[in-house]
């Protein structure tokens, strides 16, 4: 029983790694595109400002052509942000977690098991150590009561 549950805690915590990796995978994906798009649009903005506020400048007024380019920055975020967060671990997540959610319900099983035998074993230690105690009390099968009288005949055979 004791290797049961030693295999099952083992692949609880392999499961448990596993699923660490891939969301450590997933995080670290998103990290870079997060990080590229932040670049991109430090860069490409900085660039796109300068060439679109001047173009627009020549069609609309500076605060309209600022407004116009503002929201195109803006857009261009969003798409980004969007594709980040559109990174999944996977099918291979939910195997991992299955595996796992059974390893803990095994467990779990165990666990109650091991429960069990522990409390019947302290409801019998309980039962021998109340059975000793009467017998060394002498109320074991009303003893207690002829005990002096079997001390009196034993002394008294003994001053003969």
């Amino acid at each position: 029983m004791n290797h049961d549950i030693n295999a099952k805690l083992k692949l609880l915590i392999k499961s448990e790694k596993a699923l660490l990796k891939l969301e450590m995978r997933k995080k670290g994906r998103q990290t870079i595109l997060i990080s590229i798009a932040l670049l991109a649009i430090l860069v490409g903005l900085v660039m796109l400002n300068v060439t679109f506020y001047l173009y627009l400048e020549t069609q609309f007024t500076p605060l309209i052509s600022a407004a116009i380019l503002s929201g195109v920055n803006l857009l261009l975020a969003v798409i980004f942000f969007v594709i980040a967060s559109r990174q999944s671990s996977g099918p291979e997540a939910e195997s991992i977690e299955e595996i796992r959610n059974f390893a803990l319900d095994q467990l779990s099983t165990d666990i109650d098991g091991v429960k069990k035998n522990v409390s019947e074993f302290k409801e019998s230690a309980y039962r021998v150590k109340s059975s000793v105690d009467s017998l060394t009390s002498g109320e074991f099968f009303g003893l207690k009561g002829v005990v002096p009288i079997i001390s009196t005949l034993l002394d008294m055979k003994k001053k003969k």
